[in-house]
């Protein structure tokens, strides 16, 4: 689902001495110290929110139209997927419409910046496919923060500055695209901060999504299972990739 800006369970980052709300325009996020536990990874934050970050259809703001550069849409158009190897194996003709192709460039591995710099070389060696690209569709994030100890570190402060460049990128390399986003999935648990670090960065991402324009898809709690806590069978023994039939849920989401 298309989701939007209304208040969300998620927690908000905090320094040592003053507390950081995470908000924009529009987006109020929760910004109570996170109560989930270790042992009980993914259970909601917020009784008020339980299937997801917020329940809003994101409308484009009217100020994108003039931001963006003049071009000429082309008949075939085409579906760019920028991800990590959580979206690899996405089939290119089973998201594939009429009309419209999808380009699957998913690398593993791949971090913001990475999919910053994929962008920016399939600009330059492809010039002649730039007024085809009508939407650009990015699954970044489970890279950034794995191993990201939001508990000690501004995770907002690190990450969004990043977010930004690699939108602003887009938005020139593509004129007239829409860009969306979705979720970082419920990853496999490595340490006691993981699942802080995981909701953190999706509040960020909503954040910045109705802050440019972007759309944002929350499709989080489609992975859980039915406690709400524990990742389901969608995923392989690894807990951190998708099997075929959780990459149809994640392709129709």
């Amino acid at each position: 689902a298309v989701v939007s800006t209304q208040s969300t369970g998620a927690p908000a980052e905090q320094s040592p001495s003053t507390p950081q709300p995470a908000s924009t325009d529009g987006v109020k996020v929760d910004d109570t110290p996170p109560a989930s536990q270790f042992q009980t990874p993914y259970l909601p934050i917020s009784k008020d929110t339980p299937e997801g970050y917020s329940e809003f259809h994101h409308t484009e703001p009217s100020w994108l139209a003039s931001t963006m550069y003049p071009c000429k849409r082309s008949k075939e158009q085409l579906c760019l997927l920028l991800g990590t190897s959580i979206t690899r194996d996405v089939d290119e003709a089973l998201m594939s419409k009429k009309n419209c192709t999808v380009v699957n460039l998913s690398t593993s591995g791949a971090t913001i910046e990475h999919i910053r710099k994929i962008a920016r070389d399939l600009h330059f060696e492809n010039p002649q496919a730039i007024h085809k690209v009508n939407k650009v569709i990015i699954s970044v994030g489970t890279n950034d923060i794995k191993f990201y100890n939001c508990h000690s570190r501004n995770l907002r402060g690190e990450f969004k500055p990043k977010l930004v460049d690699l939108i602003r990128d887009i938005k020139q390399l593509f004129p007239g695209a829409s860009i969306a986003f979705h979720t970082v999935l419920p990853i496999k648990i490595i340490y006691n901060y993981t699942v802080d670090s995981v909701h953190l960065f999706n509040n960020l991402l909503l954040d910045v999504c109705a802050q440019y324009g972007c759309i944002f898809f929350d499709c989080f709690s489609r992975f859980l299972d039915r406690d709400g806590i524990h990742p389901n069978k969608l995923f392989y023994r690894d807990n951190w990739h998708l099997n075929k039939v959780g990459l149809k849920v994640l392709c129709r989401a």
